[in-house]
């Protein structure tokens, strides 16, 4: 377990986010002046995205059923349309997560569209929507694992090693829950889960790796969605210049949300 900070006020984690929130604008700038447009060097390749490196971190927990069923059943449109961007230069991943982490598909290798789309639809099809009761997720750090390349066992209740290996054009890593984080505990503390969050956001950002937040706003046991859920989600978009989607609270949408990020090249247009 992370080592706990002080917790701010009650209201403390949008000022916890303060800091990430303004510095986005500074980020996305600094990507936006990178010498070499994304856009141009996917128009000089022949291809939008230029090479793409696909990865999803996807919640499966039992509220997530209804987005992960339209995942599987529009599958292949959304590797048609991978391929479609990337001119067949792609590869994908798959990490799945309640309070563990589950790595389903290592990053797949590259020229190998064709091996990388089966591996996929085989694991997605074996992922099921189960347990969960309403607790925050491990969603950051099932993204840790992903950005940074972490092995399984040890310390960390992970099941399989995920290499890390980016390296594509286009980085995109997509994460889909309807929670908070909450490490690997099943809580959500201010001032140590947020400012985990924070930290991965900012490793992506130094690695090239855009997130692209879906978030469906189940109610859980509460009256209303805890308005925290979609600040931290927004933030990781924001910092790292990916896109941040909401859906409907069922769930539906997910598919068009990755169809959407697909299309963009996981970045989010900076003018």
């Amino acid at each position: 377990m992370r080592p706990c900070s002080a917790r701010p006020e009650r209201g403390g984690a949008g000022r916890a986010w303060a800091g990430p929130l303004a510095a986005a604008s500074l980020a996305l700038a600094v990507l936006a002046a990178s010498p070499v447009r994304a856009a141009d060097a996917a128009d000089e390749a022949g291809a939008r995205c230029g090479t793409v490196d696909l990865v999803f971190a996807i919640d499966k927990t039992y509220s997530i059923g209804r987005a992960i069923g339209e995942a599987k059943r529009e599958v292949r449109r959304l590797l048609d349309l991978v391929d479609l961007v990337s001119r067949g230069r792609y590869r994908l991943g798959l990490i799945t997560f309640r309070d563990d982490i589950d790595v389903d598909l290592d990053l797949t290798p590259e020229g190998e569209a064709e091996a990388a789309d089966h591996a996929f639809r085989r694991a997605l099809f074996q992922l099921r929507a189960e347990g969960g009761e309403g607790g925050p997720e491990a969603s950051d750090e099932a993204l840790r694992t992903a950005v940074e390349g972490l092995p399984g066992g040890g310390a960390r209740p992970q099941r399989g090693d995920f290499s890390g290996d980016w390296r594509a054009h286009s980085r995109i890593l997509v994460l889909i829950t309807d929670n908070l984080p909450g490490g690997f505990d099943d809580h959500y503390r201010e001032g140590e889960d947020d400012a985990n969050a924070r930290e991965v956001a900012g490793r992506a950002l130094a690695r090239g790796v855009r997130i692209s937040a879906i978030y469906i706003p189940t109610d859980g046991n509460r009256p209303a969605p805890d308005p925290r859920r979609a600040e931290v989600m927004r933030a990781y978009a924001l910092l790292t210049g990916g896109l941040f989607i909401q859906v409907q609270r069922s769930g539906a949408g997910a598919a068009e949300a990755i169809a959407q990020i697909i299309e963009a090249c996981g970045a989010k247009t900076v003018s």
